[in-house]
């Protein structure tokens, strides 16, 4: 699959005439051939960006685009091949995210460290700045750094663990704990009035999830999703990726005694129906926020 992100240049004042040269522009994508092609989104737009997930013809999208006082900025214009024996798509920044998750929870881990230095006069004042000040401080300019657009993540074990670390070592820092002191994970915590990083981003993810399956099932997130359960030729060889949807069932199968799981498309729609009633949404989610942190204090 390629994908093609186009910038128009000259902006016009009203955003409706973007939208209406967005519409046009489905006019010259090809039709989709495949039952996998069927459900996926063919294209996304946001801001002054529009994202197709197709081969096309620029100089037909661009004389779609001049009828509405617009252009192609081809300095601008990335291609991107999604493939499976490919490795470029995965360091290619969408609204701020890399698309490939190892690499965008690597970019978060430097650019938090960085903005955590940026302050290291604040953590080292001692008793001129409270430590609630300092706290706060840390969640509005490094935490945030940190967890932006985690909700989207598909960490593996290994990744949460490194995750956990260095959200402590920055708790630490913020306190100006430093060697020989000791504390415990669970003091830690306790003093800083947080929790393992790993379970923010399990609450963020479930929030998230929560929120597509509420929209209409035409948005591209939900295109998306019901595609990957559209089985099309024969399974990829090799090691099975960590995806999004597997570690969403991961954190169901924490869960014993229920039977929810997300393996196939009867799976997704059965949570679907569940995620129109926020309550029972937010008590499940609960569940299992409740059995990932029983899980890591076993550990």
């Amino acid at each position: 699959m390629t994908g093609l992100r186009l910038s128009p240049c000259g902006v016009p004042k009203l955003l409706k005439k973007g939208f209406f040269s967005v519409k046009e522009v489905r006019t010259v994508l090809s039709k989709p051939s495949t039952p996998f092609e069927k459900v996926l989104p063919r294209e996304i737009a946001y801001a002054v960006d529009f994202v197709v997930f197709q081969d096309i013809d620029i100089e037909e999208v661009g004389k779609v685009f001049e009828k509405y006082n617009l252009q192609v900025n081809v300095d601008k214009t990335e291609f991107t091949n999604l493939s499976r024996g490919e490795t470029n798509w995965q360091t290619t920044k969408k609204v701020g995210t890399l698309i490939g998750d190892q690499e965008d929870i690597e970019r978060r881990r430097q650019l938090s460290s960085a903005a955590l230095v940026k302050l290291k006069n604040v953590w080292l004042k001692g008793d001129k700045i409270t430590k609630n000040t300092k706290l706060k401080l840390y969640k509005a300019l490094v935490k945030s750094v940190l967890t932006y657009n985690c909700g989207t993540w598909a960490p593996t074990q290994s990744q949460e663990e490194r995750l956990n670390a260095l959200h402590r070592k920055q708790l630490k820092k913020v306190l100006n704990i430093k060697y020989p002191v000791k504390i415990t994970n669970s003091s830690l915590y306790n003093k800083c009035n947080e929790r393992p990083l790993s379970i923010f981003i399990l609450e963020s993810r479930w929030r998230l999830f929560g929120h597509i399956l509420r929209r209409d099932s035409q948005i591209p997130a939900n295109q998306a999703i019901s595609g990957y359960f559209v089985t099309e030729g024969s399974k990829f060889k090799g090691r099975p990726l960590t995806t999004l949807p597997v570690v969403l069932n991961r954190d169901l199968s924490r869960i014993i005694t229920s039977n929810l799981q997300l393996k196939s498309s009867h799976n997704l729609e059965h949570l679907r129906s569940i995620a129109q009633q926020r309550d029972e949404w937010t008590k499940r989610t609960a569940r299992i926020r409740e059995a990932a942190e029983a899980s890591q204090s076993e550990h």
